[in-house]
């Protein structure tokens, strides 16, 4: 019960004060928790149980965010728990194998992040179960078996406070400004544009806004050869061009782009445009307030662009579905498709989703994304089906 306080806060969108916003995509184990709570397929009777779920928190427990905060107390917590757990004719049965444990902070991935955590003895006790994790990478030896599972949105943490979650609302209750939307110049149709009926009359054509340096090449890279490339159809010479986002946020210092217009004062870059920008906040409250005008974008857009990061996937994918915008998967395809691309056996991500080679795409961004692109303006029949499915 000791992380039940900051678990519910997180639950009810009162995002915990002492904890990063930037881990909200690291917290899945609190929904997963949750959503068993009251699953129909929950047994309380272990001798009919297939498989049987450590009820802890990995990722509040390395933030400091439970009610108990030293070390030496979780390490002589977990011992105990090791010590029962093992000792069970369940655990016997499969030597742990049909055990689980929640372990997604992308932190764990690195060896000695859970013995800090949880001290050495559960650490190895860990090795023997099944681990949930984004990627399910073993290179560094760190499980035994372990079970790619989706991320969290990144939206999540928000929607059950923001409610409703139309993008169209944000602007009514204040969340957002109309000088950070598309619709700032023709604000009579703000609150119902034509978007909301047509989707192929979304304002972006592409869409990414994230972090750029930092060992993110191929970021970096679309921002130099994309941001500004406003693709038309040859065979159509009336159609009007889309434009992009392409916003960067994180270290400011690493670029050297004008900060996103919020003001007239801003000249070189009409208030709503936002190609080759900073997005700049400051404070709690303005950290809210980008998530909210990142839905906005998103929602705004034809096409999601995840690049890969640190990582091979994030949860920009899942970001996608919240907001109907189809995702172009740009990374190590291989290995993403290995690691890090859950429930292959029940989506048919390759059906429902765009993607290019990462070698490919640093080879010419431009014509890895055309093929895209034509379908895009071409083939609505083909584009209603990714969004069907």
């Amino acid at each position: 019960r000791m992380c039940q306080e900051s678990a519910r806060q997180i639950l009810s969108g009162r995002w915990p004060t002492k904890l990063d916003l930037d881990d909200r995509k690291n917290v899945d184990e609190v929904y997963w928790l949750d959503q068993l709570w009251s699953d129909p397929w929950r047994t309380f009777d272990p001798d009919n149980a297939l498989v049987y779920v450590l009820p802890i928190y990995p990722v509040l427990l390395y933030h400091s965010l439970c009610r108990v905060k030293k070390r030496e107390t979780i390490h002589s917590l977990a011992d105990k728990a090791v010590k029962e757990v093992a000792g069970t004719p369940q655990w016997q049965r499969n030597g742990g194998l049909d055990h689980t444990l929640m372990i997604t902070d992308f932190k764990f991935k690195y060896p000695g992040e859970v013995d800090m955590v949880f001290g050495r003895a559960f650490a190895t006790f860990a090795r023997n179960m099944t681990q949930g994790r984004h990627l399910a990478d073993n290179h560094r030896g760190l499980f035994g078996c372990a079970v790619t599972i989706p991320h969290t949105s990144s939206l999540t943490p928000l929607h059950q406070a923001y409610q409703p979650f139309e993008k169209e609302s944000l602007l009514r209750r204040g969340l957002i400004k109309p000088t950070d939307v598309f619709e700032d110049d023709r604000l009579g149709s703000a609150f119902n544009p034509p978007s909301r009926h047509d989707w192929f009359e979304r304002d972006y054509t592409m869409f990414f806004q994230g972090k750029v340096y930092h060992d993110r090449p191929y970021r970096k890279l679309a921002f130099e050869s994309l941001a500004s490339w406003h693709y038309k159809l040859k065979a159509c010479p009336d159609c009007v061009p889309g434009t992009n986002v392409f916003v960067a946020t994180g270290d400011v210092s690493q670029t050297k782009f004008p900060f996103c217009p919020r003001r007239a004062k801003y000249v070189g870059m009409r208030i709503g445009k936002f190609e080759r920008c900073e997005a700049v906040t400051k404070g709690r409250q303005e950290r809210l307030s980008e998530t909210s005008v990142f839905i906005h974008r998103l929602a705004s857009s034809k096409l999601n662009l995840c690049f890969r990061g640190r990582d091979v996937t994030s949860s920009r994918v899942v970001d996608g579905f919240a907001t109907r915008t189809i995702d172009v998967l740009i990374s190590d395809l291989d290995d993403m498709y290995k690691y890090a691309i859950p429930l292959q056996c029940e989506i048919p991500w390759k059906n429902l989703t765009y993607s290019i080679e990462g070698s490919v795409f640093e080879q010419n961004p431009r014509a890895a994304l055309k093929p895209i692109l034509d379908e895009l303006y071409k083939d609505h029949r083909a584009v209603t089906e990714k969004l069907r499915m």
